[in-house]
């Protein structure tokens, strides 16, 4: 069963980092929101519908060493909770052309692949390899997903300030059936432009792990999003840091594009 993710690396397969529409628009909340309707609009402000984007992704370990990655990504929304992205990795020339594949599912597990150009072979993300590491990041592959809210369970704990903006401190903790690797998210989400501006994410025992900032928002047409954000491991004290270059919504992509064929190209 899905689970609720929260990270802007979905608008990679789909940040896929980082929607153009009225409902998401800067106006200020109402104080009637519930938990889940505030995080299904923080949710549409990583996963926007039918986008272009180049990213930069460096990889900082313990000692401030890093690595620099740039990839294309694109996403398609066909409505219903179906949809599809693919990550494509353009330098540097050890993961040039590794490609990651998602195609989303309303009513199943989704469909998740990467093509490694050195094997010249598609593999099928299996649901038991999902928590790895995606290309030795921060991110697990299954972070990368987008998905519903519907199999967590969502309180608002609190509401208060971060670094001056005014949020909404919410616990998700999923589902028993889920197959989230996590115990519980802790979101800070801005009360004006809906965007979970810190992110906590603890193991099934309790401790934290994982922690997600954005460090950067800038208007994208009418939308205000995330421009650059980091994941932290504090377990394995590696960061992995996330820039949007360019992004481009609203764009025809054609079907084909999300095809084992355009991936090995």
């Amino acid at each position: 069963m899905k689970t609720i993710r929260f990270t802007f690396l979905g608008a990679l397969a789909a940040c896929a980092v980082l929607v153009s529409s009225p409902a998401f628009s800067a106006e200020p909340a109402s104080e009637s929101l519930s938990a889940s309707q505030i995080i299904e609009k923080a949710r549409n402000k990583q996963f926007p519908e039918n986008s272009l984007s180049d990213l930069t992704m460096v990889l900082i370990n313990k000692r401030g060493s890093k690595r620099v990655r740039k990839l294309r990504t694109k996403r398609k929304d066909y409505g219903n909770g179906e949809a599809k992205s693919v990550a494509t990795f353009l330098s540097p020339p050890d993961v040039k052309g590794t490609a990651f594949l998602v195609w989303e599912h309303a009513d199943k597990p989704n469909d998740v692949f990467i093509y490694l150009p050195a094997l010249k072979k598609i593999r099928r993300i299996a649901s038991e390899q999902k928590h790895q590491s995606f290309m030795g990041s921060d991110f697990s592959y299954a972070d990368m997903e987008d998905v519903g809210v519907d199999d967590a369970e969502h309180r608002i704990l609190s509401e208060e300030d971060l670094d001056g903006k005014p949020c909404w401190v919410i616990e998700s903790i999923p589902k028993p059936d889920s197959d989230s690797e996590y115990g519980k998210l802790i979101s800070w989400v801005d009360k004006k432009d809906f965007i979970p501006y810190k992110v906590e994410f603890y193991d099934k025992k309790g401790t934290l792990f994982k922690v997600m900032r954005v460090l950067r928002t800038g208007p994208v047409g009418k939308e205000i999003l995330p421009l650059q954000f980091t994941m932290e491991n504090l377990k394995k004290h590696h960061k992995t840091e996330i820039s949007l270059d360019k992004i481009k919504l609203d764009q025809e992509i054609p079907d084909k594009a999300f095809t084992h064929r355009a991936i090995q190209r």
